[in-house]
């Protein structure tokens, strides 16, 4: 279950993609499911297919994940990545981690995705080896700092890609009610921040609630 309606595309467009989408396994649901109860927000079905589907491009060494939640993305992307693969997700709130660690030891990848707890500005400023790919789906207000520590960190040819870009499409509108203004200025800051950085080739997509995709040239 998607934990909000589609704000970008039309209903009828969102149905029809949604429907596209295979059925998820029985764990893959069973977050979903528990998402949907508590209202956790975690990434929307068709997010975690493009996650897959890139993960499974660019056969990642090291994945970082800002803001865990219950560890949904995590799963997918160290299932795409391949055996091989090792992932850093990144979450504040020990509650969400220690539910987040039950589900990937459900999974059968404890070995290969590390919940770690802790301020994801601070523990993102610790990573000291290359990040192949980064997904960013964590406090809107930080996406620029996130940014900032994420590209000098970036091997070549890295990957980051970021969740909620268009905000329920308010970073397109001239008038943001006053309880959204500070997430949708720091959101347009990071679309541009993204797309202008002389470090990257980035394309924001409307996907979900606006994914953002950026590859480093250098």
């Amino acid at each position: 279950m998607k934990h909000a309606a589609d704000a970008i595309v039309r209903p009828e467009q969102a149905a029809y993609l949604e429907a596209l989408e295979p059925p998820r396994d029985a764990l893959l649901a069973k977050m979903e499911a528990r998402a949907a109860e508590r209202q956790h927000p975690i990434s929307d079905p068709e997010v975690a297919s493009f996650l897959a589907v890139t993960a499974r491009a660019t056969r990642p060494a090291f994945v970082v994940e800002v803001g865990t939640n219950i560890g949904y993305g995590a799963i997918v992307l160290a299932r795409a990545a391949g055996p091989k693969a090792r992932v850093l997700t990144i979450e504040l709130s020990s509650e969400l981690c220690e539910m987040a660690r039950g589900f990937v030891t459900e999974a059968g990848l404890s070995e290969r995705i590390e919940v770690r707890q802790g301020a994801a500005l601070v523990e993102l400023a610790k990573i000291d080896r290359p990040v192949d790919l980064a997904y960013i789906d964590c406090v809107k207000e930080e996406y620029v700092q996130y940014l900032e520590l994420l590209v000098p960190r970036l091997s070549s040819h890295g990957v980051i890609i970021a969740d909620n870009v268009l905000w329920r499409g308010l970073v397109a509108k001239e008038t943001v009610p006053e309880t959204e203004r500070i997430r949708t200025e720091a959101l347009r800051a990071f679309n541009l921040a993204l797309v202008q950085h002389p470090e990257l080739r980035a394309v924001v997509l409307p996907l979900g609630d606006g994914v953002a995709y950026a590859v480093k040239t250098v």
